[in-house]
């Protein structure tokens, strides 16, 4: 019995602890781990099917993308709203408020305004919830057409779909459920899916029916007769990897990515498929992607605000507990003598409370409200901004968030991908090596005169016939002999001859969505080029030797390269109707580039299916022989194995039989990963090496029927160091690299690794990993076959950018996944390294080094960049320490490279740098790839580029732009501008709110600290909202302190927000001083004309009643605020800022004039005589010449001292405010701000950046009528011989080399 309870007890722990742990995963949006999917088909079955883990039925397919029902909505939102602090403050204000005799405001004017704000807030989310709702109606309501079991069809909307479900999809359908593809009509049972909605590649991926299921499954016939058992795994977000199995017909079939389609996805030039629903609903891989945890962003000048409300509540305390002590004091003295106060006593908490009430609008109510307004207009003008749109691709810059807007403005460290964002990501095919020759691919190129190549071939290593051969003219006549020449039939050919050729041009295959080779003219250049000039030999030399020498070694070895370049790729051969061309469908625009350089050279894929390639093969590409046909073959070559690319693995192989039934490795990649691969070559003993694996290719009859086993082991040894001395040239030119090798695999090798290969291809668990440690087993002892090198052109302005950015005191770290010398080339090329600059590459032989390099003085005159790689990173991150140094050597430093670098380890690179500075500093990430997401959502504001790799980075992003020369516009203009116009918008809402409400604090000076309101209540509630707001929203929206021109030609301006200039506790407390002496002069004044100056009074008889009084102080304080925001803090005066403020002055008389006559005479606050008070005292001369007495001593005293200050400490923003009104003395400016920093030389000749300028013409001099002489050292001129803050006093020199 006792067992059993114990028993019953534990089990219910342990399901409360699964429940609380699976309410914690949902509450933190945390995916909860599901175990593998498993179930029968039977298209027979009446009854859903059941979850194996649950014992329910599956989820539903319909989704739901919207955050709230109609039932809890109002208690999210509450809680939503009320977790802000200003919020709750306000709330608690209202609730105080609320109790009777406590408020001297009334009970409503607060919790009313609350109110309407939290409303609007509230309304705001439930119309973008509605939407969202409105489109999962629509998305749920889609029609798909199912297969019933009397092997009929029939639509059915897509919510009512269910695992298990035989669907059919015709092409431009949308996919409505992750479904495994049973039989397609396509060729082959081949499909193809556009899964841009998804991933936002625009390339139509390729997908293939298993061939058991494709032939048996063909009909509703057959449908009906299916029976089978799935399994699966479990729902996860993977968009690129799946794992299951089918059993099917008594066998046991591997399922890949290959047969999965998934939601979100739509069936292109394919007429039907048929499918199996596996995930429905909110456990499709694309709903499992919708919901990630993502880390929130808020700006940084946010941390800066809340210290000033912080600041302002214990003012707002202070000034109540002082009020209150002298409330106290008061009536000990003097209230318990006067007879008309006696008996209104009230004890010491209710004072205080009350004085919290009148107080607690010095926080203003309306400022995060009024500041998404702000940044909603803000965001419109980035959208709309013609200087960032992309006409060539039609596409503007988009703002995905408001809420980040000024940290554009603050931005001091971008995190740059470099492919597909400094550069196009439109893949040239430039140059390939062969044979230990490198070779132009410009096929439209200067040839070289036939004689010349002729001995340049003889001459080469690669060429082991003895042959003298004087012209290749003489081939022409004995193209049907051998390759062996005598000297005798040599004598009798004319060297001068010139073999007639037909042009070789590169079709327009470019219809696919990758437009990477421009067409080429189609007539060849009349000129030859001579070897005595150097340079390289282009594609029409090739070919002239592959034509003539096909025979020799290095002909063999050629053709061989031509075909791996062929085979080893995954692109899909169309055929053109309009055209009548091939064109190519390629994943990524690298494997674009080689298929379509492979097809220019006369080797082309025609078809592709799963198992085999049919390569059309043109030998004789000049068609100098009789018979054109005879030189032309179509070979089929049979796919066994692919092993796909992967940013672990770094390379991808293909396993192929050739048409004589060998079997051949062919593998490209990384030269770093591909060289560790290749066969170790042994010089002492040659006849190890003579049959060795990989040593000899013997070719078939398409290949002129020879055997060439390349016996030279010294031609091994040139071809291998040639190859890699061809690609650090490469590298060095900025290309992109590949490395090919081959090897060839004996039969029973290869049955024997297949076994082991299907057998990780079946498995369900650590698939990839399997598959990965499998392939690496046959991707050794390799030969090189040769390498190819893509150009991935840099985007138009990124020099002149990076530049800028670099002036604009911004540090720029590129990280990329490409090789070191690609990388610095590529640094070189946009201006990221310096000619001057000193680089310091760290690796794994020095990275013990790096302590004594981090704690070596820098010159703060020099431009050190760090380079390091992906692997030294991966040693760096291990060790705390060595982390620590790297990362105060990368702050010093002027910039960063780090290349081979992973996505992984690109977010870990912002993040580090995001923690250490402890987000004292903005970063920003900008890139252009999935592989770049991870560091996009790490960094502060993350830039997605809208390239050709997609737009899920775009997608991930805060803002997108389409080139990164547009960057500089969103941080120098937009972010400048928005980080200007938030500061001053909330200074000046802080401003106007204690200007305001501090006239309650003295007037209970001369009000005995009685705690009553100077003000009416309704009045006082709509200070906020209807006489202040306009000003402070013109200038938060279109404030404008310096022009668009000067912004963008002088990038050091951008420091004003780095620094933190316009927006900080010394610039809050001078804003708040300003507001005190204002509420000082505009109370004290009205009060002191009333109470001194005996024979005037406002009022016939007496002194002025209490709204009187009230309604001189709020006159004068809405003509101050206006004033002072509108006109003296904003630098552009508009027709809008005049409009806005003459509306704010006259609103007011307006709203007196009717709030008099509406104002009820039995009124509860009977205190206020409000019925007809305006109209009797504006027809006053004296009021008006109070009201202007009070303004003037408020505004002109702040005048001046403004003034003083800009004459004698102008401020760099305050002296190009100046500069600007002289368009000439502007230009001199902008010529002097040309200058690089690191170049610039402090001499006697005044040079600078090349140009010499005499004493008189350069800019600050003593004579300029703004700047004393004095004062220079403090002037913009400091921006010029200091820009940048001297780290330490010592130069790097002393560890490292100076860049020549």
């Amino acid at each position: 019995m006792n067992i059993r309870i114990k028993n019953s007890f534990t089990n219910r722990v342990n399901v409360i602890s699964s429940t609380v742990k699976n309410l914690l995963n949902f509450i933190r949006g945390c995916k909860q781990k599901v175990s593998n999917r498993q179930f029968l088909i039977d298209p027979d079955r009446k009854e859903p099917i059941l979850d194996t883990l649950t014992n329910s039925p599956y989820s539903s397919n319909s989704i739901t993308s919207s955050r709230y029902t109609f039932y809890n909505f109002l208690p999210k939102q509450l809680y939503a709203q009320f977790s802000k602090g200003a919020n709750l403050y306000f709330l608690f204000m209202a609730l105080l408020q609320m109790i009777p005799d406590w408020s001297p405001t009334g009970q409503y004017t607060t919790i009313a305004p609350l109110s309407i704000f939290v409303t609007l807030s509230m309304a705001r989310e439930g119309f973008d919830d509605y939407r969202r709702h409105k489109q999962d109606t629509t998305e749920n309501n889609k029609e798909c057409t199912v297969f019933c079991k009397d092997g009929s069809w029939k639509n059915e909307k897509w919510k009512d779909l269910k695992v298990g479900d035989l669907v059919s999809i015709k092409a431009q359908e949308w996919i409505p459920a992750d479904l495994l593809l049973l039989s397609s009509k396509g060729e082959n049972g081949v499909c193809y899916i556009e899964t841009a909605a998804l991933d936002g590649e625009t390339n139509l991926k390729q997908r293939k029916a298993l061939e058991e299921t494709n032939s048996l499954l063909n009909s509703p016939e057959s449908l009906s007769e299916f029976r089978g058992k799935l399994y699966a795994e479990g729902p996860n977000d993977d968009l690129y990897n799946f794992n299951g199995r089918l059993e099917f017909n008594d066998k046991n079939l591997t399922l890949t990515n290959n047969q999965i389609l998934l939601r979100g996805t739509i069936l292109r030039n394919t007429p039907e498929i048929y499918g199996l629903i596996i995930f429905t609903g909110e456990e499709t891989k694309l709903r499992m992607n919708a919901s990630k945890n993502i880390r929130t962003k808020a700006p940084n000048i946010q941390k800066i605000m809340n210290r000033i409300i912080l600041i302002t509540f214990i003012f707002v305390l202070l000034l109540s507990a002082v009020c209150t002590t002298m409330s106290s004091n008061w009536s000990k003295r003097i209230k318990a003598n006067q007879w008309y106060s006696r008996g209104s006593n009230r004890d010491m908490v209710t004072v205080l409370f009350s004085f919290l009430i009148i107080f607690n609008t010095m926080i203003p109510i309306s400022l995060y409200v009024t500041m998404e307004i702000i940044k909603l207009a803000q965001i419109y003008f980035i959208n709309h901004d013609i200087r960032m749109y992309d006409e060539e691709t039609d596409t503007p810059a988009e703002s995905r968030t408001s809420t980040i807007n000024e940290d554009l403005g603050q931005v001091g460290y971008i995190f740059s991908d470099k492919t597909g964002t400094l550069t196009e990501n439109i893949m040239l095919f430039k140059k390939m090596s062969i044979c230990g020759q490198k070779f132009l691919h410009d096929i439209d190129g200067n040839r070289i005169d036939s004689d010349e190549l002729l001995k340049l071939f003889i001459s080469s290593p690669i060429s082991k016939k003895k042959t003298t051969i004087k012209s290749i003219s003489s081939l022409k006549r004995s193209k049907n002999r051998s390759s062996s020449f005598s000297d005798d039939n040599n004598n009798n050919d004319n060297s001068d001859e010139i073999i007639p050729t037909t042009p070789i041009t590169r079709q327009s295959s470019i219809k696919s969505n990758f437009s990477m080779i421009a067409p080429r003219p189609t007539t060849p250049s009349k000129s030859k080029k001579t070897l005595e000039d150097n340079s390289i030999l282009n594609t029409f030399d090739l070919l002239t030797l592959i034509q003539y020498f096909s025979n020799s070694s290095f002909g063999q070895r050629a053709k061989f390269f031509l075909v791996a370049m062929s085979l080893c790729h995954t692109c899909v051969p169309e055929f053109d109707k309009e055209s009548n061309d091939i064109i190519y469908q390629a994943s990524s625009p690298d494997e674009f580039a080689i298929a379509n350089a492979s097809k220019d050279l006369g080797y082309a894929i025609t078809d592709r299916s799963m198992g085999n390639v049919s390569l059309r093969i043109h030998n004789d590409i000049f068609n100098i022989s009789d018979d054109e046909n005879n030189n032309i073959f179509n070979q089929t070559f049979q796919i066994l194995n692919l092993l796909e690319f992967s940013s672990k693995r770094k390379r991808m192989s293909v396993i192929c039989r050739f048409p004589d039934g060998r079997i051949c490795l062919f593998c490209k990649g990384a030269d770093s990963v591909i060289l560790e691969r290749l066969r170790v070559i042994y010089e002492k003993d040659s006849n190890d090496l003579l049959f060795d694996i990989g040593s000899g290719i013997k070719t078939d009859e398409f290949l002129d029927k020879t055997v060439d086993l390349f016996p030279m082991l010294d031609d091994n040894n040139f071809l291998r160091q040639q190859t890699i001395q061809h690609i650090h040239e490469f590298a060095i030119e900025g290309l992109r690299t590949l490395l090919y090798a081959h090897r060839f695999i004996d039969e029973d090798e290869y049955i024997s690794w297949n076994k082991l290969f299907q057998e990780a291809s079946n498995s369900l668990i650590n698939k990839c990993e399997k598959l990965e440690e499998i392939a690496d087993l046959i991707e050794r002892g390799l030969e090189i076959t040769g390498a190819t090198a893509i150009e991935d052109k840099l985007q138009y302005g990124v020099p002149e950018s990076i530049d800028k950015l670099r002036l604009a005191g911004i540090k720029i770290w590129m990280l990329t996944g490409d090789k070191r010398e690609t990388a610095i080339n590529i640094g070189h090329s946009c201006s990221l390294i310096k000619d001057n600059s000193i680089k310091i590459i760290i690796d794994q032989k020095n990275i013990s080094n790096l302590k004594i390099i981090n704690n070596t003085p820098k010159d703060d005159k020099s431009h050190i960049v760090i380079i390091i790689d992906g692997e030294t990173l991966t040693t760096i991150e291990q060790d705390d320490e060595l982390m620590e140094c790297f990362l105060d050597l990368g702050i010093k430093c002027d910039a960063l490279i780090c290349c081979r670098a992973s996505p992984s380890q690109k977010a870990f690179m912002v993040r580090s740098i995001r923690e250490k500075l402890k987000d004292s500093v903005v970063t920003l990430a900008i890139g252009d790839g999935a592989n770049d997401i991870a560091m996009i959502q790490e960094a502060h504001v993350g830039i997605g580029i809208t390239g050709r790799e997609g737009l899920q980075a775009a997608r991930s992003s805060d803002y997108s732009i389409s080139q990164f020369r547009f960057l500089e516009n969103l941080l120098f203009v937009h972010g400048r501008w928005s980080y200007v116009r938030v500061s001053k918008f909330a200074l000046g809402t802080l401003y106007k709110c204690m200007c305001f409400y501090l006239t309650q604090g003295i007037f209970q000076i001369f009000s005995g600290f009685s705690g009553i309101s100077l003000y009416e209540q309704w009045t006082l509630a709509a200070y906020n909202t209807l006489f202040s707001s306009l000003p402070v929203m013109v200038v938060g929206i279109f404030e404008k302190d310096l022009n668009y021109d000067t912004l963008m030609t002088i990038p050091r301006l951008y420091k004003t927000g780095q620094e933190n200039t316009e927006f900080n506790v010394k610039v809050f407390l001078s804003w708040m001083f300003g507001a005190i002496y204002h509420a000082i002069a505009l109370t004290s004044v009205p009060i002191l004309i009333h109470g001194y100056f005996h024979g005037y009074e406002i009022r016939a008889n007496g002194s002025p009643q209490i709204f009187e009084l009230g309604l001189v102080i709020y006159t004068c304080v809405v003509f101050v605020v206006t004033i002072h925001i509108s006109y003296l803090q904003s630098h552009n005066w508009t027709i809008l800022s005049h409009f806005t403020s003459f509306l704010m002055i006259f609103g007011w008389f307006a709203f007196q004039i009717m709030y008099s006559y509406a104002y009820p005479i039995e009124s509860k606050s009977a205190i206020y005589d409000v019925r007809g008070v305006f109209q009797r005292v504006g027809n006053r001369f004296n009021f008006w010449c109070v009201v202007l007495l009070a303004v003037s001593f408020a505004l002109i005293p702040h005048y001046f001292l403004k003034t003083l200050v800009n004459f004698f400490e102008p401020t760099v923003v305050e002296f190009y405010q100046e500069a600007e009104k002289d368009q000439k003395y502007l230009e001199k400016l902008i010529e002097c701000e040309n200058v690089d920093f690191y170049e610039y030389k402090n001499d006697k000749n005044d040079e600078l950046h090349g140009t010499k300028f005499t004493t008189d013409q350069l800019p600050f001099q003593d004579d300029q009528i703004f700047m004393s002489p004095e004062k220079r050292s403090s002037s913009p001129l400091a921006l010029y011989q200091n820009p940048l803050t001297p780290i330490t006093d010592v130069g790097f020199d002393e560890v490292t080399t100076r860049n020549d």
